[in-house]
């Protein structure tokens, strides 16, 4: 086991290890991904504090989109640098992205899947449970507390379960039982284009096909060395999947709040390709 430095700490955090290419690499792309972006936004007229602001967050969209594929993915590196790269083009495109979303989603599979080998602390679950139930109430996406509701769930019953999660599941439900009260359901306020339900109906086909595809998992954990469970791989990647299913409720409006998600799906549904896994 190789619990030093940052497993001390938070067991949902997965530092790169320099000693991976992959993770090199990523590091490498983080600049380009700024430079990308800053000069996108002064192509479109961007006033100064826009430009700054799109190269600041671009490397951590680069990173973030990285990572989830790489939970969602573990046995096949290469997709997480599709992912990187089409919600990339997502963040410079559609203007109403969600970064937080997109960490929130991270944050709540590596709850379920953990990819480091511990179980999470309860000062991650604290962490987790507060973020997702500000944005459950504040976003408002009463129906993210839901899949929060569902994650942490999920800890707290398949292997080497934590029975205290069920104490943040309800925190969860509590924070959607508030935004439902104060906001409503959101349910399909606003249509979603004929051509947006096909494109949606495909990534998500693709996706479950992906999901059910995986019956192995040969990564090994960061900290205990161990192999990963496959159910909680599975997990993990269902819960990234309701986090993108739920934005439907809020129509055009959702779906922009959380393309970078859909576009880290998307990456991941290409793990299948036979020239990806090579």
């Amino acid at each position: 086991m190789k619990l030093n430095g940052i497993y001390r700490i938070t067991s949902i955090g997965r530092p790169l290890d320099l000693h991976y290419l992959t993770n090199r690499l990523v590091l490498m792309l983080l600049p380009a991904a700024a430079v990308i972006a800053g000069a996108v936004a002064f192509l479109r007229n961007d006033v100064i504090l826009e430009i700054l602001e799109a190269a600041l967050l671009a490397p951590v969209v680069a990173l973030g989109s990285w990572a989830l594929a790489r939970e969602l993915a573990p046995d096949v590196p290469s997709v997480a640098f599709v992912s990187m790269f089409l919600a990339l083009g997502m963040f410079l495109t559609v203007e109403p992205s969600s970064i937080l979303i997109l960490f929130v989603a991270l944050l709540l599979v590596r709850i379920v899947n953990r990819t480091v080998g511990l179980p999470a602390r309860v000062t991650d679950s604290i962490l987790v449970a507060s973020i997702t139930a500000w944005l459950t109430y504040d976003g408002p996406f009463p129906w993210l507390g839901i899949i929060g509701v569902l994650a942490f769930a999920l800890d707290a019953s398949l292997e080497q379960r934590l029975l205290h999660q069920w104490v943040f599941s309800g925190v969860c439900l509590m924070a959607a039982g508030l935004s439902f009260y104060r906001h409503g359901p959101y349910l399909l306020e606003e249509s979603l284009s004929r051509n947006m339900v096909i494109l949606l109906t495909i990534i998500a086909v693709v996706y479950l096909l992906r999901i059910w595809q995986t019956n192995g998992v040969t990564s090994l954990s960061d900290a205990t060395g161990s192999f990963l469970y496959l159910s909680r791989v599975r997990a993990g990647m269902l819960v990234a999947f309701w986090i993108g299913l739920q934005a439907l409720t809020q129509g055009q409006l959702g779906i922009e709040a959380t393309s970078l998600v859909w576009a880290t799906l998307v990456g991941v549904s290409l793990g299948g390709v036979r020239f990806l896994q090579s």
